[in-house]
Formats: structure tokens, C-alpha cells, sequence
């Protein structure tokens, strides 16, 4: 319920300066509340009444806020449920070629539109990005993920993904520049997440730029920073294909264990 503050028209008098205003209050009913102000004037005399007031006013309060989480709850509900049933259609389009993405995509944006608020609106624009991709818009990819950005401003969780996906993006449109910069914002994010595949799609746009050297840099980091991301064996096969000769440098050579007290 909304309440709102009446504020005093032209040529109506102003407010008593007493504590409690004598002008009558509005109740639902249509009467007004004139003998409330004059009761409550008589509170030195009836404490445990006008703290009962007090108390069922503070249990109004507590009855919207307790409302409002409800129906933002509902609503959180809805929207992942309706998220779900269009990820499952996702995942099995993923095997079946004939899948109908745009009905998938229908899905997705229901979720962005009927619960912009949702957690479930925050995720929904990568899955739109990636149909998107699939059905050969990737201009349309870009708004989708420029609105995740929106969506999850400041959530270092997330905008990793919003960031990698558009370097893809970026990249499946030769736009290696515009790839190259989301992939850096990707590796400056303090968690990491995706580091290393961001590390790898570096690699990747300098070996479609051919300039070898600088991908067996990147992968290089890769390696070094992330020796057990599935990306680092992938670098591997371009650098033995670049050098056949050279190998992986060797892991480090593990710590001798302590002598003995007195030796």
C-alpha cells in the first residue's frame, strides 16, 4: 500500500504550531478522525493505550515490509522458474541441431521483460547473446550483452562472463581490437574468473592476426598462471606447431624436506 503526504493547498490555513494538529485525518471510511488528535493530547493519562497505537502503527509497518518481501519472493520465483525451462531447452538444443532457437529465445526475453528486477534477469542476456550468435545477429548478441552489463554493474561475479562473451563476439566479427580490450577487463577482474580462457582467446586473436610471437606470449601466461586450466594443453599444441623443437618449461623442482634437529 502506498501512502501519501497531502501537502497544503493556496489560501488554506497553515498548521497549528501545537505538537498534535487539530485538523480532522482521512480515514479509509470516509469519516474523519477528528477525536484522534484530542485523545491523543489526553496520552499522559492513557500510556498503555496510546502505546498500543503506537505498537499496531509499527506492526502496519512491519505487515508492508513483511507484504513487499513476499511478493518480491513470488516474483524471484516465477522468474527462475520460467529461467529453468528455458536453460533445459537451451541445453538440449545444444545436441539437436533442428532445436527452435527462436522460440528459446522468446523465452529468455519473457524473463528479462516480465521480471526486470529478478536474479534470473541478470543471467537471461548471456543465453539471449548466445542465440543470437547461433542465429548469425551478432549486432543483437552486443545489445543483449550490453544490458547485462547494465543489469549486473559492479558485481565482479558475473561481468566476467558479459565481458568474455563479448570479446567472442567481437572476435567472430573480426573486430580484434574492440576483442582484445574485453578480454583485458576480464584478466584485471580480482577473482580470476575466466582468466585463463581470456588468456587463451588472446592467443587465439593474435594467431588470426599472425603474429605468432605474440600468442606464444600469451599462452605462455596461460601456462604459467594457469598450469591445470583444460586452455593450457590447447596452447601447448600451437606452440609445438610453431616450435616443434621446444617443449613446456619444466614444472619447479620441489623443495628438499627439512633436515633433522641437529644435523
Amino acid at each position: 500500500m502506498a501512502y501519501r503526504i497531502r501537502k497544503k493547498g493556496p489560501g488554506q490555513p497553515a498548521a497549528p504550531s501545537s505538537p498534535v494538529p487539530h485538523t480532522p485525518h482521512a480515514f479509509p471510511n470516509g469519516s474523519a478522525g477528528s477525536h484522534l488528535p484530542g485523545f491523543l493530547d489526553d496520552r499522559k493519562k492513557n500510556p498503555l493505550i496510546v502505546a498500543g497505537i503506537v505498537g499496531l502503527v509499527v506492526l502496519a509497518g512491519v505487515g508492508l515490509v513483511a507484504h513487499i518481501y513476499s511478493d518480491k519472493k513470488k516474483t524471484e520465483q516465477k522468474a527462475a522458474a520460467l529461467e529453468t525451462q528455458a536453460e533445459q531447452m537451451f541445453s538440449k538444443s545444444m545436441q539437436d541441431k533442428n532445436s527452435d532457437l527462436n522460440k528459446i529465445d522468446l523465452l529468455f526475453e519473457d524473463v528479462v521483460k516480465k521480471y526486470p528486477d529478478s536474479s534470473s534477469a541478470k543471467v537471461a542476456p548471456l543465453f539471449l547473446a548466445s542465440i543470437q550468435n547461433q542465429l548469425g545477429q551478432p549486432q543483437k548478441a552486443v545489445n543483449w550483452l550490453h544490458e547485462g552489463l547494465e543489469k549486473n554493474s559492479g558485481d565482479t561475479k558475473i561481468l566476467p562472463f558479459y565481458y568474455e562473451s563479448l570479446g567472442v563476439t567481437f572476435m567472430s566479427t573480426k573486430q580484434y581490437d574492440q576483442a582484445l580490450a574485453m578480454f583485458q577487463k576480464v584478466i584485471k577482474f580480482p577473482g580470476k574468473t575466466l582468466a585463463d580462457a581470456a588468456y587463451y582467446n588472446i592467443g587465439k586473436v593474435y594467431e588470426l592476426l599472425n603474429q605468432p610471437a605474440l600468442a606464444i606470449l600469451n599462452y605462455r601466461k596461460l601456462q604459467k598462471k594457469f598450469p591445470s586450466s583444460p586452455w593450457a594443453s590447447e596452447a601447448e599444441a600451437y606452440i609445438r606447431k610453431q616450435n616443434p623443437t621446444e617443449s613446456s618449461p619444466p614444472p619447479p623442482l620441489a623443495s628438499p624436506p627439512p633436515l633433522p634437529a641437529g644435523k
